[in-house]
């Protein structure tokens, strides 16, 4: 009962959460990263659209990835791990595997900071 306990509360990190920064897509792109309980969904705040939706899961202090829709060639069944560190209101997020050569470079090393929108 107790590694259940801890490890919703890792997920809790990250679950819920909305966070914004700078994407360098084709050009500079603000972003906000929207998790939800087990999904992350990507928008592009110029644009006010999507630029992708994910399920997610997380665990310690690596989350993994898999899109369900969205503007990258990334296969919908392609997994990413990443690495996440929470400090002082800011997220940054580093690779750690992902096949996926439309996703992989633009999260890594990405540096977002906590929304309350």
């Amino acid at each position: 009962m107790l590694i259940t306990l801890v490890s919703g509360s890792i997920k809790a990190q990250l679950a819920n959460t909305k966070w914004k920064g700078t994407l360098p897509l084709d050009g500079p792109v603000n972003v906000s990263f929207n998790f939800a309980k087990d999904t992350l969904v990507v928008m592009n705040l110029d644009q006010n659209s999507m630029v992708e939706s994910m399920t997610f899961t997380a665990t310690n202090s690596t989350f993994t990835v898999m899109k369900t829709s969205g503007q990258s060639d990334c296969v919908n069944s392609t997994v990413g791990k990443y690495k996440y560190e929470i400090k002082n209101n800011g997220l940054l997020i580093t690779l750690v595997e992902d096949p996926c050569d439309d996703r992989a470079p633009f999260l890594n090393n990405l540096q977002l900071t906590r929304s309350t929108q």
